[in-house]
């Protein structure tokens, strides 16, 4: 996204964040408490994903050949991670105050959650737009919780303010956190999975070893293949083919990372043929005979 826009819903959310919080202090409300609590989690989210989205266009360096493109995953794995931290905090507070509940003022309450509400709708709106960026995933998953936290708050609020359960506050505060820790149980593990090497897209190796065979009749053996991603949106097929000795040029090289390209969207592949060995076993054992 653009970094005007990422600025403006950074700042917005920091203007919030000090609202609820001192709202949720003043009133009494575990629940804009705990969403404000998030809502802190958010903001250091925002600014990891600014960070990250400027130094991801760094051009490779002699150390760094791949570029700055995984900087994306680690900081979707970051705010992942401060997520279930907080999660943990919020389960055991949410216990206490449903065990001994508290008087809250509802109506104020309910007033800083439709706001929150606004500020965080509009800042996910903003995030969507760049939904395959697991960086801008990770600050999108947090802001999403946040709209949840909000939407939360107000229907304990509304509930509260015609029977007086003041239970129900903290009740919405546990019902936010797990709402939320199903998509963070993904972000982690997604992040995870892309630095551990592994392959982020859905066609795999078995896909492109037929395709391989069914269009490039040259083609003996297919050797190596790997297929793992810097980042969901970078792709990269490395791969090792055997010959059948008689194309062996450029232009076979390049025809066939085109067409690998074409079909599965790669953003880049490394390509290697060998001539195949039994070819140049008989061809060593031809010239010993005739010497």
């Amino acid at each position: 996204m653009e970094s005007n826009r990422q600025i403006t819903v950074l700042i917005l959310t920091i203007v919030y964040f000090f609202i609820e919080l001192f709202g949720g202090l003043y009133y009494r409300s575990l629940a804009l408490v705990t969403d404000a609590s998030f809502m802190a989690i958010n903001i250091t989210g925002q600014f990891v994903a600014l960070y990250v989205a400027r130094i991801s266009k760094k051009l490779p360096t002699k150390n760094n050949t791949f570029g700055y493109e995984r900087s994306k995953v680690l900081s979707g794995l970051f705010n992942g991670i401060l997520v279930g931290f907080l999660l943990f905090y919020v389960f055991v507070d949410a216990y206490k105050k449903i065990m001994h509940p508290e008087p809250i003022e509802a109506d104020r309450v309910l007033l800083i959650a439709i706001i929150g509400l606004v500020v965080n709708a509009y800042g996910f709106i903003q995030f969507y737009r760049h939904s395959a960026d697991m960086n801008l995933k990770g600050a999108r998953l947090l802001i999403a919780n946040d709209a949840l936290g909000s939407i939360g708050v107000i229907v304990s609020a509304l509930i509260i303010r015609q029977t007086s359960f003041y239970f129900l506050d903290p009740v919405a505060a546990l019902i936010i956190g797990l709402l939320i820790a199903y998509p963070t149980y993904f972000l982690v593990r997604d992040s995870v999975h892309i630095l551990m090497e592994g392959n982020p897209a859905k066609t795999g190796p078995e896909e492109v070893e037929r395709f391989i065979y069914a269009h490039f009749p040259y083609i003996a053996r297919v050797k190596d293949i790997h297929i793992w991603g810097l980042s969901p949106e970078r792709i990269i097929l490395a791969i090792r083919v055997r010959t059948s000795g008689t194309t062996y040029d450029g232009t076979a090289v390049r025809d066939m990372k085109h067409r690998l390209l074409a079909e599965y969207g790669f953003s880049d592949i490394y390509l290697e043929l060998y001539e195949e060995k039994k070819q140049i076993d008989c061809a060593k054992k031809l010239g010993r005979d005739a010497a």
